[in-house]
């Protein structure tokens, strides 16, 4: 009841932003934030460094959160945010529809920029299926694929049809490994967010879920979950990270102070997808694997 009243909350707040903007001429750019985690809380953990950035660049910026993916995709098409969030995935999906730039990705304090898919399993499916340590990569998939055999045992879940690492890597190595979800899995479902399909596991309400290595240990820290009631079971190679893109057709200048001041963003307030330590530019060109994997995606339709 409470994601639905978060949910409903957000996409109130989401339709209303951009309402306001239209009718009464503001000026401010509109930030979206895709909903990897409760698009609420995303939101807050946003502001400081936004406010930070509003300072240093002189720009007015407004932040909001859609309830799915695509409606931040659909949302910069509209021309009603003007730099937002993106997994790889949807930043592929968001050039192609939207026009995204993509400009700038988070880095660890080692300046690392990429992270893993994970599948993960409730320890009695993770202990029927006979998995002690993470498979991984094709060769893992296909192992998996073998251990599920057809008997459609196992509940599954996906996060979102635009999400990276919760789908189109997962859906991806499946279908490369001729492994369809259809045919070995009891049910097949999308949850939507990652930490909810870290819940869902962790309660033994879906055997399997998709999800990745940012939100996988940040559930564990909380203490929301735990490497015992949440098993690893398949981990994908490293993926590009998780950009933050603009309208491709803002004024130059404007593109040029966002970029300046994300990449100055002191690190007592830097915000993004994981435990970043500031932001490093990035190209279009960073995402070449991500479109030969949408490809893919596309034929399955």
């Amino acid at each position: 009841m409470r994601k639905l009243l978060v949910a409903i909350f957000c996409l109130l707040m989401f339709f209303g932003t951009f309402s306001g903007i239209s009718q009464a001429g503001d000026k401010c750019l509109t930030w979206g934030l895709i909903p990897a985690e409760d698009p609420q809380a995303m939101i807050q953990s946003y502001i400081p460094m936004v406010k930070w950035m509003e300072k240093e660049s002189g720009l007015c910026i407004k932040l909001t959160a859609a309830t799915d993916y695509t409606g931040i995709i659909e949302a910069m098409r509209a021309k009603r945010v003007d730099i937002a969030f993106f997994g790889p995935f949807s930043f592929v999906l968001a050039q192609e529809r939207a026009g995204a730039e993509a400009f700038a990705v988070g880095m660890d304090k080692n300046g690392k920029t990429t992270y893993r898919s994970y599948l993960v399993a409730t320890p009695e499916a993770a202990h029927k299926l006979g998995i002690t340590k993470p498979l991984e990569g094709l060769e893992g998939m296909k192992e998996l694929k073998e251990k599920l055999g057809n008997r459609k045992e196992f509940t599954f879940t996906f996060t979102d049809t635009a999400s990276t690492s919760g789908y189109a890597i997962p859906r991806y190595f499946m279908m490369k490994a001729g492994l369809d979800p259809e045919k070995v899995f009891r049910k097949v479902g999308f949850i939507g967010e990652h930490d909810a399909s870290e819940l869902v596991v962790k309660n033994k309400i879906i055997d399997i879920g998709a999800d990745n290595d940012v939100t996988y240990p940040k559930m564990i820290e909380s203490g929301k979950t735990s490497p015992e009631t949440n098993i690893i079971i398949w981990k994908s190679m490293e993926l590009p990270g998780s950009p933050t893109a603009v309208r491709k057709d803002l004024p130059a200048d404007v593109k040029d102070k966002l970029r300046k001041a994300l990449l100055n963003v002191p690190k007592n307030i830097v915000t993004g997808y994981g435990k970043i330590t500031g932001y490093r530019l990035i190209s279009d060109g960073d995402f070449a694997v991500i479109k030969e994997v949408k490809k893919a995606i596309d034929s399955l339709k």
